[in-house]
């Protein structure tokens, strides 16, 4: 390293004397600061300068740790090389390191990093060089006894991560130097920046700047700036083995002023918890250190050989306190936590809200929102079967529900459509049949499934019915009795069984039918004709109560044979058109109901649920008497519900 010293011109005094044994002081200073420079060139600035003091990477002693390098900065040190790195450590650390290099020259250092986590980090530290025992002389090799020489640098820096990958540093420090009983001091500013991009897999890349900003040390004579030095370093990814076994080279490129460039190249492999072997070129002489850590203890012993003879150096790194790492994961841990906790509590008072609106709703009949807060609560604590269970019952209400309500509403339709043919029949004036459809509408809604809304109409039309039923029985009756005292008597017997028809105990037509009975034996010819008459209306009215029960096919048969005894019969003409008529007449509201109950009475005999198939098919035969399928099917449940009942 190059030695630049400059002394300030020593004010004339008055006398003679002094300014001749000034002349003489100046005369051994010059003279010890060729032998410093003489000394320094053999190691390229391994013991003075100021303004070489953070220069390139050739002017640092170093153990060969990668750690103390550009690209990674991962120790104390940094404050000197490059800021930067302050913000990559994860331990407060105190290093101190000492060297032993040629001519009897010292070097120390003495720095702590301090990381603060959420901030950043800070550092602080001490280099110092220098040698004592310098022997001057004046101009006439006149021995002057001895001097010494120092240098020392007291820094202070500050470093964050920036954005991304990309950290910032910048390192405040003062400068002096001394060289006997002169002395000067200088501020200087670095900066440095370091960059991990993913697609280094691990190895990053340092820049720094020394003397950004730089004063001048005035030790006499001309004083410029501090040189400024660039530095570029390389840090490789790590590569590992065995767990425990890692091997990592770094690259550090540096230049001061208008210097030639150095440069620093190791590797090191690391053992955790054991320590580390080194080996480099530092100003392309060979370095060769070996670590050992012990806890969160390290030693570093390191030689290196110089231009003239060998250096031996030192360090101790320890660190104390709790890891940034593992600070901001327990804090990270207690955040979780406390996270977790506000949550659960906030789930507790919900699950507790939600569970009481539950049982309001089950209180108050509202299944469907029990439904879906007992869903709710089953799914946020699935280890409690209590609201599973419960969501169930709830379930089975709503769809219990649903079937009631599809039922009540069929069966509201059933009964509006009997009502309304029953209304038609009875306008039209045809009784008997109107007759035959309330019966059935009395047989749909004594099964229970009408509405209650129509309670009141279906009443006034039942009355409304008897009373016409009972007006028109009267009538025919009357007529039968006119007819027969006339001499009219099979006229007489049609009026008579039209009026047992529409009402069975009506007297005075029973009495007509019995005189009737009685007079079959006068005349063999009007016998005959009467007797058939009389079995033509004996056939007709079994076919009306075939037809009032819904058995049509019967009432078919009766009316033909009706028809065969007397084939002019008005009555059984009458309905003969009647049943025709009712087998013919479209019933979509019956016919959609019949198979709602059918598909249904299937899929409860598929389950083995046979009682309620049994139930359903049934409800098909009051409505349909000739159904011949859901007579079978209810055959089949029967004896289905009998086998089981004799295990």
């Amino acid at each position: 390293m190059r030695r630049r010293h400059r002394f300030h011109r020593i004010r004339r005094r008055s006398s003679v004397e002094t300014q001749r044994r000034m002349r003489q002081l100046l005369r051994a200073a010059a003279a010890g600061a060729l032998l410093l420079l003489a000394a320094t060139r053999m190691v390229h600035a391994q013991s003075a300068g100021t303004s070489d003091l953070l220069a390139a990477p050739g002017a640092w002693p170093t153990t060969g740790a990668v750690s103390t390098s550009t690209a990674l900065a991962l120790d104390p040190s940094a404050v000197y090389l490059n800021p930067a790195g302050l913000s990559q450590q994860d331990e407060r650390s105190l290093l101190v390191h000492h060297g032993l290099l040629q001519f009897d020259t010292s070097w120390d250092l003495a720095a702590v990093s301090y990381p603060l986590p959420g901030l950043g980090a800070v550092g602080i530290g001490l280099a110092r060089v220098g040698t004592a025992g310098i022997d001057a002389y004046d101009a006439g090799n006149q021995p002057l006894g001895s001097i010494g020489y120092t240098e020392t640098v007291i820094a202070a820096s500050v470093a964050r991560r920036v954005v991304g990958p990309i950290a910032a540093g910048l390192t405040f420090k003062v400068l002096s130097q001394s060289l006997g009983d002169a002395s000067a001091a200088a501020p200087g500013l670095d900066l440095g920046a370091l960059y991990k991009p993913a697609m280094l897999r691990g190895g990053q890349v340092g820049f720094a700047i020394q003397n950004a900003i730089g004063g001048s040390l005035d030790l006499g004579g001309a004083a410029p700036s501090l040189d400024r030095s660039l530095r570029l370093g390389l840090a490789s990814p790590e590569w590992r083995w065995g767990g425990r076994n890692a091997l990592r080279g770094i690259l550090d490129l540096g230049r001061q002023g208008s210097e030639p460039m150095t440069s620093r190249a190791g590797v090191e492999m690391t053992r955790v918890g054991w320590g580390s072997l080194r080996a480099g070129l530092n100003a392309g002489h060979p370095v060769l250190g070996v670590g050992v850590t012990w806890r969160r203890y390290g030693l570093d012993l390191a030689i290196a050989q110089g231009e003239v003879e060998t250096t031996h150096q030192i360090a101790l790194h320890v660190a104390w306190g709790e890891p940034v790492s593992q600070y901001e994961e327990r804090r990270r841990a207690e955040y979780r936590k406390a996270a977790e906790d506000s949550l659960l509590a906030r789930s507790a008072a919900r699950h507790a809200t939600d569970r009481l609106r539950a049982e309001e709703s089950e209180a108050k009949g509202d299944w469907e929102t029990a439904l879906v807060l007992w869903e709710v609560i089953s799914r946020e604590r699935p280890d409690d079967q209590a609201p599973a269970r419960r969501a169930d019952k709830a379930r089975d209400e709503v769809q219990a529900r649903a079937r009631r309500a599809v039922e009540e509403e069929s069966a509201r339709r059933t009964a509006a459509t009997l009502a309304a043919m029953t209304r038609d029949a009875l306008g039209r004036g045809d009784l008997e049949e109107a007759e035959g459809l309330r019966r059935g509408l009395d047989l749909h809604t004594g099964a229970g499934t009408a509405g209650s809304a129509y309670a009141e109409s279906l009443v006034d039309l039942a009355s409304a019915l008897d009373v016409a039923r009972a007006r028109e029985a009267a009538r025919a009756a009357s007529r039968a009795d006119s007819l027969h005292r006339s001499g009219k008597v099979l006229e007489s017997a049609e009026a008579a069984a039209l009026a047992l028809r529409l009402d069975p105990e009506q007297a005075q037509a029973r009495a007509v039918w019995r005189s009737l009975e009685g007079s079959v034996g006068k005349n063999a010819t009007d016998a005959a004709t009467l007797s058939r008459k009389l079995d033509a209306l004996t056939a007709v009215h079994m076919a009306s109560q075939a037809f009032n029960e819904g058995r049509y096919a019967d009432a078919q048969v009766a009316v033909r044979k009706a028809l065969a005894l007397d084939p002019g019969s008005k009555e059984a003409k009458a309905w003969r058109d009647r049943i025709q008529r009712r087998m013919a007449t479209p019933r979509p509201e019956l016919d959609a109901r019949i198979k709602q109950l059918y598909i249904r009475g299937m899929e409860s005999f598929s389950n083995g649920d046979y009682k309620e198939a049994l139930r359903s098919w049934e409800q098909i035969l009051v409505l349909d008497p000739l159904n011949e399928s859901a007579r079978r099917n209810v055959l089949e449940a029967r004896e289905r519900m009998k086998a089981e009942a004799s295990r």
